[in-house]
């Protein structure tokens, strides 16, 4: 099943197809990515997806937390 980056989440890293991608470096706090590290680890994903799953999540928040 191709999954748009863009739409990816944590429910489809087990199903997703490889999509283009950009680079972005960023700095975490170490318990952050210790965190994503066992995530890949459970969940059978590449960092890169977890990241990128991670951050759409929270962005589909963002409206819902901007409304309050």
């Amino acid at each position: 099943m191709a999954v748009d980056r863009s739409n990816l989440r944590l429910s489809d890293l087990s199903r997703r197809t490889h999509t283009g991608t950009r680079l972005m470096n960023v700095k975490l706090p170490v318990d952050t990515l210790n965190a994503i590290e066992r995530l890949t680890k459970e969940l059978k994903a590449t960092k890169t997806s977890v990241v990128v799953a991670l951050l759409n999540e929270g962005l589909a928040l963002v409206p819902k937390a901007r409304k309050r």
